[in-house]
């Protein structure tokens, strides 16, 4: 991969770190997904004297997480709602890079894979999928739009769809002597740190009755 070091403009790198987030939906029964706890996953580059890495955390910190949706009773009915999934989950992007005298872009960027969507597992669901545009979540714990953080939103079943970004390099200075904070050196690396996601079926359509598993993969990366 290129690098571009923190002092010149004229390389560029990109560090990326992935993680799975699993699904389970119950159709017309009482089921129970076995949670695994989830991923934490840290990649780093040295180039001489400047060292850089990028942490990516989605849920607990080892594992595969699995949040559960169980459609029954009146939301199996002709008046069904949307099913709130279990557990919530917390999604962290830590850039780690060393302190500098220029302000050079590092922007980090978190995407999402969802695009094989949730496949019958048993049941008489046969060969059914559901897409995973049927889940949209919720955020709490969020920086906001302008920091650019995680905002509620919902799967659009692409491979690469993007739901965070910003710039590592803030112009942060969190030193309580304030003549170490003058200038402009970079002091401090902006992250996301355990914005919480709460996903939601929407339950508008008709799909035949059984277990359905699918697979979201989380992918960070700093350019």
């Amino acid at each position: 991969m290129r690098k571009r070091d923190a002092t010149t403009a004229a390389r560029a790198a990109r560090r990326a770190a992935r993680a799975p987030l699993s699904a389970g939906l119950v159709l017309l029964a009482c089921g129970i997904t076995v949670p695994a706890n989830a991923v934490i996953i840290t990649v780093s580059d040295s180039a001489s004297t400047a060292n850089y890495a990028l942490s990516l955390q989605v849920g607990s910190a080892a594992g595969t997480d699995t949040v559960q949706f169980n459609v029954s009773g009146n939301n199996a009915g002709l008046t069904p709602t949307a099913v709130t999934g279990s557990p919530a989950i917390d999604i962290s992007v830590t850039p780690v890079r060393p302190i500098i005298a220029s302000e050079v872009a590092r922007p980090v960027t978190l995407r999402v894979d969802s695009s094989a969507g949730l496949v019958c597992q048993s049941g008489a669901c046969g060969s059914t999928v559901i897409p995973f545009s049927k889940i949209s979540w919720t955020v709490s714990n969020s920086s906001g739009s302008a920091a650019g953080d995680i905002q509620s939103g919902q799967f659009n079943g692409a491979t690469n769809q993007q739901i965070a970004s910003f710039n590592a390099n803030a112009n942060i200075c969190s030193i309580p002597i304030i003549i170490l904070c003058l200038g402009t050196w970079t002091y401090q690396t902006r992250n996301m740190n355990a914005t919480r996601m709460t996903f939601s079926y929407a339950n508008d359509t008709f799909y035949p009755a059984g277990t359905y598993r699918g697979t979201v993969y989380f992918t960070a990366s700093m350019e």
